[in-house]
């Protein structure tokens, strides 16, 4: 069975936005897949300690493996790539099935004071495309208002990770839109 782990954004939970959406209509096209969207402590205030207490927590090392596939949206997406690396230098040798990052960015156009320390965070990107067998995936909005320069966004998408990276137009930040964009790249990601 093919594990999907839910980071979610700022302020978000596991029943925020498209995550229980997601979960409902990955069950109906493939019985083969369960979709964990993830509740992160204080995420309205997040703390890079806190985070990773809580994920290695939740999450069992022994249970990561190829069939195991993480989903960002936001700054859960700096949260599984964060992730990622902590688990690829405890074991180098580790592979997941990718890596899903929904609105995800590298600068924020105002970032606020709690998103300051996610901005440049220190990862190594070439072992992390590795753990995730090359498998990345960046979906953005040609309209995200915390983010408006999307061609840079997706620049860094490629230059970093090269991710394939999919512009949805008119999606915003995908709080309310692009749900069903969401759910038909994930379709073709896990298979």
């Amino acid at each position: 069975m093919k594990r999907i782990y839910i980071f979610p954004r700022y302020s978000a939970d596991e029943n925020s936005d498209w995550y229980q959406y997601a979960k409902e209509e990955m069950s109906v096209r493939d019985n083969d897949v369960q979709i964990i969207p993830l509740t992160f402590p204080n995420w309205d205030k997040p703390e890079i300690a806190e985070f990773l207490s809580f994920i290695e927590n939740r999450i069992p090392v022994n249970e990561i493996d190829s069939n195991t596939y993480f989903v960002g949206h936001s700054i859960g997406c700096k949260a599984a790539l964060l992730y990622l690396n902590e688990l690829q230098m405890k074991n180098p040798l580790l592979k997941i099935g990718g890596l899903m990052c929904v609105a995800g960015w590298w600068r924020i156009d105002k970032p606020w004071k709690q998103l300051k320390q996610w901005i440049n965070l220190s990862a190594d990107y070439s072992k992390i495309r590795e753990t995730c067998n090359h498998n990345i995936i960046s979906i953005l909005s040609d309209n995200d208002p915390y983010t408006t320069d999307t061609q840079a966004n997706k620049e860094l998408w490629e230059i970093n990770l090269n991710a394939k990276v999919v512009i949805i137009p008119n999606a915003k930040h995908f709080n309310n839109e692009g749900f069903e964009d969401i759910i038909n790249e994930l379709t073709h990601f896990i298979h």
